[in-house]
């Protein structure tokens, strides 16, 4: 047995390593200072037509304000197909499991070894002296063993600490990635809409042109148009037939990429409201400083720099000795051929390991050094990312609003040269102008209509940008995809090979 003053001296010591453990080296995180401004610049340019700024939080599906079933059918199949998202769940978990190693360093640990001999042995052996030398002989053994690393100087800590962070880190990341889809879904789909409806305009105008063109081509057969005027009318059919393709190719790359983002395969995708119908949600700007808790990014550039901190205290760890506790206890037995010999004895024993560092040639210090660059370069990072969330929510609120502006001055352009492309056509028919006069007014019309469908696109698609830079939303999305991806977020995912 171990004596009482060896055990005494045993408990002392991990009486004062429990002690030194209270506290851990390397520094304590700390938020960086930031700048942040007391209003946005542009929070007071808010329209003043009835359509202010409402109400907003995480937990608003936001896409669900435009109104559109079909939208939203849509990003929920990207929030459960992305592939992206499903990759972005699976590291989680393995960010869950590095922390789950990370944390079983504090425990004892304890292994188990069995082993089994049988030959002849001249004499003394390591485990059994036997009666007869060069007899055949059996020896087996079975024993435990257990280490218990004392965390002294918080090295253990800080690793759990970065392990934790970089957790926290991988949840952001997906939720900054569902957050992503959401809004790609939608801007895709907007800008769809936008180019069904130039696609509508370009064909219906072409269809006008071409009626035109059927009437002036029995005017110059009876002779009450000229040359002239049928190749200006040929023209138009011309600008319109030309106008068609480019959009029908955008129409199938922007369907391409739709089906991309949801995990399709190329293919149509349904359609709901037209572009000029969708209803725009209207969240509001709020205070600068809510952007360090909204935006999953800034969350993901905070948790990265908590992790790094933690890392140059676990570093730092490694100047010091590292102390175990180790102990083994089996029981190992004998017996030679006939059963002539037999014997069984305890094995047991117990200590402490003291290891430190002695000469490294700067090893150790080296890492020191490369861990706090990689703080400052992370806390220069996470800076980077509250500014850029500063500034993209700014600019947000100023396209939102002057967009608006743009819609509104594109509609009264529409509906002026409407009524001046009648007027002219009326004059002409009465001879008071020349077909070119028509010709002008029609071509203005035709860029004007097709430059509405594309301004209410720009205004749509820029409540999106102020939704993303806010970082609304994040956690209606986040939810969806975890609901829907339950099979992946748990390791049970039927697809994967390793689960058959």
């Amino acid at each position: 047995m171990m004596r009482a003053g060896s055990c005494r001296g045993l408990m002392s010591i991990v009486t004062a390593a429990g002690l030194l453990s209270a506290c851990a080296v390397g520094p304590d995180y700390l938020r960086p200072d930031v700048n942040a401004p007391e209003q946005f610049r542009s929070a007071t340019s808010q329209p003043s037509d009835g359509s202010a700024l409402g109400s907003v939080n995480s937990t608003d599906a936001w896409w669900e304000g435009f109104e559109d079933p079909v939208l939203d059918a849509l990003v929920e199949e990207g929030l459960r197909n992305n592939r992206d998202l499903q990759s972005a769940i699976a590291r989680v978990r393995k960010a869950r499991g590095q922390l789950i190693k990370t944390r079983g360093q504090f425990f004892p640990q304890v292994d188990y070894y069995g082993a089994g001999e049988r030959g002849k042995f001249m004499g003394l052996d390591q485990t059994v002296v036997t009666n007869t030398p060069g007899s055949l002989v059996s020896i087996g053994t079975l024993a435990s063993t257990a280490t218990w690393q004392l965390d002294v100087f918080g090295g253990l800590r800080r690793q759990y600490e970065a392990a934790s962070a970089n957790q926290a880190a991988a949840v952001a990341t997906r939720q900054a990635i569902a957050l992503s889809v959401a809004g790609e879904v939608v801007s895709i789909y907007v800008t769809l809409r936008s180019l069904d409806q130039q696609l509508a305009v370009a064909r219906q105008t072409l269809e006008n042109y071409k009626t035109t063109m059927r009437i002036f081509d029995l005017r110059f057969r009876y002779g009450t148009a000229n040359m002239v005027q049928v190749s200006q009318i040929q023209s138009q059919v011309d600008a319109a037939e030309a106008a068609i393709p480019p959009l029908v190719q955008a129409i199938g790359e922007q369907e391409n990429n739709l089906n991309f983002v949801l995990g399709r395969n190329p293919g149509t995708v349904p359609r709901g409201k037209p572009i000029e119908q969708l209803m725009l949600p209207t969240p509001p700007a709020g205070l600068p400083s809510d952007l360090l808790a909204r935006r999953p990014d800034v969350r993901l550039a905070e948790q990265q720099l908590v992790a790094l901190n933690a890392q140059i205290g676990a570093v730092k760890a490694q100047f010091f000795p590292s102390i175990s506790l180790t102990g083994t206890l089996g029981t190992s037995t004998a017996s030679s051929m006939g059963g002539i010999f037999t014997g069984a004895s305890s094995i047991w024993d117990a200590g402490l390991i003291v290891m430190g560092p002695l000469f490294k040639g700067g090893e150790i210090y080296g890492q020191y050094v490369g861990a706090k660059a990689e703080q400052q370069a992370a806390m220069t990072q996470y800076l980077k990312s509250v500014e850029g969330a500063f500034r993209d929510t700014d600019t947000a609120l100023i396209a939102s609003a002057e967009t608006r502006k743009l819609v509104s001055a594109r509609q009264k352009q529409v509906g002026t040269l409407k009524t001046y492309a009648n007027l002219s056509s009326m004059q002409f028919n009465y001879g008071y102008t020349d077909y070119l006069t028509v010709l002008n007014a029609e071509d203005s019309l035709f860029r004007a209509q097709l430059d509405l469908a594309r301004a209410q696109a720009e205004r749509a698609l820029s409540q999106v940008a102020l939704y993303m830079a806010l970082g609304g939303g994040w956690e209606a999305a986040d939810n969806k995809t975890m609901a829907a991806n339950e099979a992946i977020a748990s390791g049970d995912d039927p697809r994967n090979p390793a689960n058959r």
